[in-house]
C-alpha cells in the first residue's frame, strides 16, 4: 500500500480526521469535473439564490454513475483496508452529495454532520464517515474547510445548540480552540468522523470550490437515500463492478433489475 494505513488510522481515531494526500489522478478529477459542471450549474439554478444552507453554499446530489462512481477511488485498496478498520468488514456506501461555496460567501456555521451518537447518553466509536475530496486545490482564497480535532466524542448536551456560542462566529473563533486549516491539492482526499466539529470558510475566489462527498456507514446505520425515488445506478455499471463494490453499493437501487 502506498500510504502508511496505521498512522492514517490513528490520526483518524485521535483527531476525527485524517488526508490521504494525491490519492486520486489529476485525470480522473478532470473527467470528473467535465461531467459534473453542467450537473451542478442546473441544480444551482434549481435551488435559486438562497439554498437552505445558506446564500451560495449549495449542496447537489452527486449521480451514481460514471465518471463520478470509480472504484479506482472508492475500491482503492487503502481506502478498502481503513474503512474495514473503522467501520468494518460489512460497511456500506450510503449517499454521495457535494459542498459548493461559489465566489462570495462568508463563514459557514460551525457544525457536526448527523447526530453526536444513535444512542442517547452512549458515545460510541465512528459509525459515519465523509470521504470528501476536492476537484480543485484549495486554499485560504477559495474557502477551504477548517475542522477542531479531537470533538467528534462530544455529547450534544456539552455544547449549546449553536456551536458558534462556543467556538466563536466567522473570524472571531475562540482562541482557547484550535481549528486545523485543510488546504488540500487536487486529487487529494479526506476522510473525516462525521461528528468533528467542521466549518467551511468564505470563497474569495472568482471560482465555485466544488467538492464531491461520499459518505460511508456501518451497515446497521439507516439512511433514507437510497430508499428514496427511482433506481438510479445504471446496470451496466452495476454489472462490471466487483463483488466487493456491489457488496458497498447495496443499498444503491439498480435501473433494469
Amino acid at each position: 500500500m502506498p500510504y502508511d494505513l496505521d498512522r492514517h488510522l490513528m490520526e483518524f481515531r485521535v483527531n476525527g480526521f485524517t488526508v490521504f494526500a494525491d490519492l486520486i489522478p489529476h485525470d480522473k478529477i478532470e473527467r470528473i469535473q467535465e461531467a459534473w459542471a453542467p450537473i451542478r450549474n442546473a441544480d444551482i439554478e434549481a435551488q435559486g439564490e438562497y439554498p437552505p444552507r445558506g446564500w451560495g453554499r449549495y449542496n447537489v446530489r452527486v449521480p451514481f454513475a460514471e465518471p463520478f462512481v470509480d472504484p479506482d477511488i472508492f475500491e482503492h485498496p487503502t481506502l478498502v483496508a481503513f474503512f474495514e478498520a473503522i467501520l468494518g468488514p460489512d460497511y456500506a456506501w450510503s449517499h454521495y452529495d457535494s459542498n459548493i461555496p461559489l465566489p462570495g460567501t462568508d463563514y459557514q456555521s460551525w457544525h457536526r454532520d448527523g447526530k453526536a451518537s444513535p444512542f442517547p447518553g452512549i458515545m460510541t466509536p465512528a459509525f459515519t464517515i465523509g470521504c470528501k475530496f476536492p476537484l480543485c486545490d484549495t486554499s485560504e482564497e477559495n474557502g477551504s474547510f477548517q475542522v477542531i480535532p479531537c470533538t467528534q466524542y462530544i455529547p450534544n448536551d456539552y455544547h449549546p445548540q449553536k456551536l458558534d456560542e462556543l467556538l466563536g462566529t466567522g473570524a472571531d473563533h475562540n482562541a482557547n480552540f484550535h481549528p486545523i486549516r485543510l488546504n488540500l491539492t487536487k486529487g487529494s482526499l479526506w476522510m473525516h468522523d462525521g461528528r468533528v466539529f467542521h466549518r467551511g470558510t468564505p470563497n474569495n475566489s472568482n471560482h465555485p470550490r466544488d467538492e464531491l462527498c461520499m459518505g460511508f456507514c456501518q451497515s446497521w446505520v439507516h439512511n433514507g437515500w437510497a430508499a428514496d425515488g427511482e433506481p438510479h445506478l445504471p446496470r451496466a455499471l452495476w454489472d462490471r463492478l466487483s463483488d466487493h463494490a456491489r457488496h458497498v453499493m447495496r443499498w444503491q437501487k439498480v435501473k433494469g433489475v
